[in-house]
């Protein structure tokens, strides 16, 4: 099994994740900061957005490679 995350799905899960610390009371020149970084490299387009959607990627089929061949485990008594 493969899963592939695309980048605008990548943006999406960074985009919720940032929604989420927007709630946070930042002081404002840290909730600037934040927008800023935000519009200028989270964009479709961006290396930034290319590469976290890589190693995303990279990291969930290591992830799935790593529990195909771990099938048999011992038991945590043992």
């Amino acid at each position: 099994m493969q899963v592939q995350f695309t980048i605008e799905e990548v943006l999406a899960m960074a985009n919720s994740v940032l929604d989420g610390l927007s709630e946070e009371e930042f002081s404002r020149s840290d909730t600037a900061a934040i927008r800023r970084w935000r519009n200028e490299h989270l964009t479709p387009r961006s290396d930034e957005m290319a590469r976290l959607a890589e190693k995303i990627n990279e990291e969930i089929q290591r992830t799935h490679d790593h529990s195909q061949k771990s099938g048999i485990q011992k038991p945590d008594w043992v």
